[in-house]
């Protein structure tokens, strides 16, 4: 047997030997409130009731205490839980902690960790103490990625926790296991070469029945170690301490650390196994093959607490039916005892003589199906005076029943500081203001429930982040949900020296700088909030017409209909320009109101002066051919010296109405070639048409269409 599995048999034992009582409470609770089948009587007292020389008494149970159970453990769906991560210090960026908030979102998601936080909240309220359970998990098999993922421990008998452990959320545990069950046959699957031996039971070496199971442990063990470590000052100039060994790879990826001395401390390590009776059957391991530690500084069981208290200095704790046990205990006797009475109790309504009805058998035989106005009977005959009919009255004993019912209903109740109107149901009050304030009393009586399911649920938190921190060794993507569930990522580069860069690709973090701290928030659910948003801002519309501009774009945001974010788009276009501004702030890329408004005067201006330079150009080009129609007697070398002029106005022409080097050049060339084939026009029958390349110019579209008419004018 190897020393960790030699030490985690004798850590368990002591640990079974620390904790009998507290698992003995444990055990009885969970029977009392068992939903399927409360076992709510007293062994040695039902066992009278039976054994009764009388006749056997029924042992009926009216269980009262699951509707306090529930309503403890579906605070979480009213108001559940959410982790946040917070920026602390030695460079933490908060918008790394946003898309911590982000990724945290996707485990919680991923883990389904609403119904790992409701189970363990029922567990805490049915038997004192719920367990939550964190563990790195593979997320993508071919690179090997991992990523935290949450579960829970339905059986709370099936976890040996430290008994020496005080803190609330268990963050000062040593060691911890959870007892899982194989069947012969999915053990030899799983670990063909292993013997089929117990954790705990090492003296046995084969099982005497095959339906029996293997008990395998997952055991968390957590062991001190000493390391070097140095201090510096980051670029922020904040005193961080990092281990030698990563001090020296933030130094390699070029980070500058000045440093200011060393110092030697002790650090905690904590090893994951899962362990038969025989030998160590898993382990956590890291990159390289071999042995690593858990990914964190504290065991992966986290509990959940219920009623706490302390006694020799250790913790104990129980649930709502131990508390109120006794008074459940006389509920069931005496509703019990009245069911027994109504069953044999004679069923007619009427005790009456045979000589009272005599001569009547018929009217009182259907006295109890008929209206009458009277029943008569006889009051006397030869024998004398008989004595009137008479209603059954209630035992006494039966009253007194009934009265211990309705008080031990009411010691219930006290005994848990709930009452009806926590329940929903009736009571004494009549005004809204009483019943919120007799809620509120039962709430705070139960608000232990949540602060100690809020300090569990960080610590999950806590180790969580120090997953996300150690698991990463190279860039990645990794997942983030926003609040209202959309889906994105966001890369994550242990390498790089800052805490967040802004890339071509999206945003760049690196959660390894600084120190991030996680905190639990409670509050309504994305929808529940969805939901008073917009009957919020519907009764402000309502209220004052005159807000409807700026605020029916919020209320488009939240409203739950088809096409909602179109709308919400449209009602932004149509909203002053100070709420477009506040609603789609500039963002660098896109220019505001006022920018394009003032383009658009600039590129107005630059068109007037382009129109203008059109049309001297046009004139010069007019010029030129009325000179060379009268000049056409004259030698052919002066003719083509005008045309050449002609065509340079146009290509001016063309250059100030947008046209482009090659556009001109093509448009030159394919005019000389039409002049070439065809005779120069007369000046009487000379009419200017337009130029085909106009439609080609980046403003043609803007400039005005040019007709005959408008030839010796230009435009």
């Amino acid at each position: 047997m190897s020393d960790a599995l030699s030490e985690a048999q004798t850590l368990y034992r002591e640990a079974l030997a620390a904790s009998r009582d507290q698992r003995q409470q444990i055990e009885e609770d969970l029977a009392f409130s068992d939903p399927a089948n409360p076992d709510q009587w007293d062994a040695d007292e039902k066992r009278r009731r039976e054994t009764d020389p009388g006749g056997a008494r029924p042992c009926l149970v009216f269980d009262q205490l699951g509707q306090y159970v529930a309503n403890v453990a579906g605070q979480v769906e009213s108001a559940p839980p959410s982790l946040h991560a917070l920026p602390v210090d030695g460079g933490a960026d908060k918008k790394v902690a946003e898309q911590l908030d982000g990724h945290f979102r996707h485990i919680e998601h991923a883990s389904k960790a609403y119904n790992h936080y409701q189970r363990a909240y029922t567990s805490a309220a049915r038997c004192g103490v719920g367990y939550m359970v964190v563990r790195p998990e593979i997320c993508d098999s071919a690179l090997g990625y991992q990523e935290p993922r949450i579960s829970s421990e339905g059986d709370p008998l099936r976890v040996v926790f430290d008994p020496w452990s005080v803190a609330l959320d268990g963050s000062d545990a040593n060691f911890g296991y959870i007892l899982t069950p194989f069947s012969e046959r999915e053990f030899k699957r799983r670990w063909p070469k292993a013997d089929l031996v117990s954790f705990g039971e090492d003296d046995r070496r084969t099982r005497r029945d095959e339906r029996e199971s293997i008990l395998i442990a997952e055991s968390w063990t957590l062991e001190d170690e000493t390391q070097n470590s140095v201090i510096f000052l980051n670029q922020r100039q904040d005193e961080v301490a990092l281990p030698e060994d990563e001090f020296w790879t933030a130094h390699q990826r070029g980070e500058v650390l000045q440093v200011i001395g060393q110092k030697r401390e002790t650090v905690r390590r904590v090893w994951w196994r899962r362990m038969n009776g025989s030998e160590v059957l898993e382990t956590s391991k890291g990159l390289d093959g071999k042995e690593s530690p858990y990914p964190a500084d504290s065991i992966g069981i986290v509990p959940m607490y219920g009623y706490v208290g302390f006694k020799d200095g250790r913790l104990t704790y129980c649930g709502i039916p131990r508390r109120a046990m006794p008074a459940q205990r006389n509920y069931n006797y005496h509703m019990s005892e009245i069911r027994a009475y109504i069953a044999t109790a004679p069923k007619a309504p009427w005790i009456a003589s045979v000589r009272a009805i005599a001569g009547l058998e018929k009217l009182w035989d259907r006295a109890s199906v008929e209206q009458r106005a009277y029943l008569p009977y006889n009051d006397l005959d030869t024998e004398g005076t008989i004595s009137a009919p008479m209603r059954p009255q209630i035992a006494v004993n039966l009253q007194n029943h009934i009265q211990g019912a309705e008080q031990s209903k009411m010691d219930i109740q006290a005994a848990l500081g709930l009452y009806q109107a926590n329940l929903g149901a009736p009571s004494n009050e009549t005004s809204g203001v009483a019943i919120e304030q007799r809620k509120q009393q039962g709430e705070a009586s139960t608000a232990h429930f949540q602060s100690h399911g809020a300090a569990a649920i960080a610590q999950v938190g806590n180790l969580c982040m120090q997953m996300v921190c150690n698991l990463v060794d190279t860039k990645r993507r990794m997942r983030i949900l926003g609040i209202d569930g959309s889906s994105s990522a966001v890369t994550l580069n242990p390498g790089q020296p800052e805490a967040v860069q802004e890339s071509p690709d999206g945003l760049s973090i690196n959660p390894n700088i600084g120190k991030y701290d996680v905190r639990v928030v409670v509050g309504a659910a994305y929808s529940t909030q969805r939901a008073q948003a917009q009957q919020a801002l519907t009764e402000m519309m309502r209220a004052n017409p005159a807000l409807t501009p700026a605020i029916a774009p919020l209320w488009a945001r939240v409203v739950d209909v088809p096409d909602a974010d179109k709308l919400a788009e449209v009602l932004i276009a149509m909203a002053p320009p100070t709420v477009q501004a506040i609603l789609k702030p500039n963002t660098g890329d896109q220019p505001t109101t006022a920018q394009l408004q003032a383009q658009l005067q600039q590129v107005q201006q630059a068109l007037q002066e382009a129109i203008q330079h059109a049309k001297d150009a046009q004139a010069e080009a007019d010029h030129a051919h009325q000179e060379l129609a009268k000049r056409d007697s004259e030698e052919e070398g002066r003719e083509a010296e005008l045309q050449i002029q002609a065509y340079n106005a146009e290509t001016a022409r063309l250059k100030v109405t947008g046209a482009n080097e090659e556009q001109i050049q093509a448009i030159v060339q394919r005019m000389l070639a039409e002049m070439a084939q065809t005779a120069l026009p007369q000046p009487e029958t000379h009419e200017m048409q337009p130029f085909p390349a106009a439609m080609d110019s980046p403003n043609a579209e803007m400039a005005p269409e040019m007709s005959n008419d408008d030839a010796g004018s230009g435009f």
